[in-house]
């Protein structure tokens, strides 16, 4: 993803040395818990035709996408306010903040320095430059020329600029050249290769967001935004289990069980036929005539990929 304010950041720079070290030096650049509060969205594409694949030859990217995306959950994650932080020690050389929070309906129309949105790029010396996009507006807290530390506030994640989800899109430069930090000397996927994080971060191709009871259909928006995960059941009322997931391929299985006191209360196997970034579905039983059974209901999903397992989840509610 580029943008003007990746031009103003390079063209500030000084000339890198042509042997820079790729030694690890990237910190995680948002403050949230991989796999449970955030999540990898969307990592480098290394396939140079149309189709796409990421470092480890899996399909968590998308044609063209030269970052990483760190996705929240939903809106109410992001109203909450979730930090930016700065991957390493360096100097401020861009800021742009003046991009409303408007979650894009076409991002193809977006070009130039809208695609970024509001952003910040940091030089770290030796040519390397980061640049983190979409940020919150009004909430960047930092000034071109200011020197920061890794692990600073540099403001909050946002929906500003070309995109359809709350999420921070990272860049990594070397002499304005893009760089993958998971694979810096990619040569061909699933290849040992270095990594430019410090610490190991969690890959996971498939997964939930979100997941919960609810006491009627919800709508799409709704998962989107935000749902109460442990409502309070009524006998007289439907029983949806619903789910927030990201990184869907056409044929993935999403197994729904959802069991009562007295047994097995619904069951329900889709199957997701679209590559989705993300995506949300939800099964369950209309109330007819008969008050369902008070007690504890749970509910058990299953995402499957042929034979893979990609990720369980396992929750509760309670009818009184």
């Amino acid at each position: 993803m580029r943008s003007a304010l990746k031009g103003a950041a390079l063209a500030a720079l000084f000339v890198s040395t042509a042997q820079a070290q790729q030694q690890p030096f990237l910190s995680q650049p948002i403050d949230c818990e991989l796999g449970e509060t955030c999540f990898l969205q969307a990592l480098f594409d290394h396939d140079p035709s149309t189709d796409s694949q990421d470092f480890s030859c899996g399909t968590l990217t998308r044609d063209g996408h030269q970052g990483t995306d760190f996705a929240l959950p939903n809106l109410a994650a992001m109203r909450e306010g979730v930090d930016v932080l700065a991957a390493a020690p360096g100097t401020v050389v861009g800021t742009r903040d003046r991009h409303a929070d408007i979650m894009a309906t076409d991002p193809a129309a977006n070009f130039g320095e809208e695609l970024c949105g509001n952003g910040v790029a940091i030089a770290h010396g030796d040519g390397w430059v980061t640049q983190y996009c979409h940020l919150k507006r009004g909430s960047i807290a930092v000034e071109e020329g200011q020197r920061v530390a890794a692990g600073e506030p540099l403001g909050e994640v946002g929906l500003s600029g070309s995109t359809t989800f709350p999420h921070l899109h990272l860049s990594l430069f070397l002499d304005g050249e893009d760089v993958d930090p998971f694979a810096p000397t990619y040569e061909t996927c699933g290849a040992p290769t270095e990594t430019l994080w410090t610490d190991p971060l969690p890959l996971q191709q498939a997964g939930f967001y979100r997941y919960g009871f609810a006491t009627n259909v919800p709508s799409f928006e709704a998962m989107k935004d935000e749902l109460a995960s442990e409502p309070t059941l009524s006998a007289t009322a439907p029983i949806v289990a619903w789910v927030s997931g990201f990184g869907s391929r056409p044929g993935d299985i999403l197994d729904i069980e959802i069991t009562h006191p007295s047994g097995t209360f619904h069951e329900n196997t889709v199957t997701l036929e679209n590559r989705q970034e993300t995506w949300q579905r939800f099964s369950g039983r209309n109330y007819t005539t008969q008050d369902w059974p008070s007690g504890t209901y749970t509910a058990r999903l299953t995402l499957t990929r042929g034979s893979e397992t990609l990720d369980e989840a396992t929750f509760t509610a309670t009818l009184p």
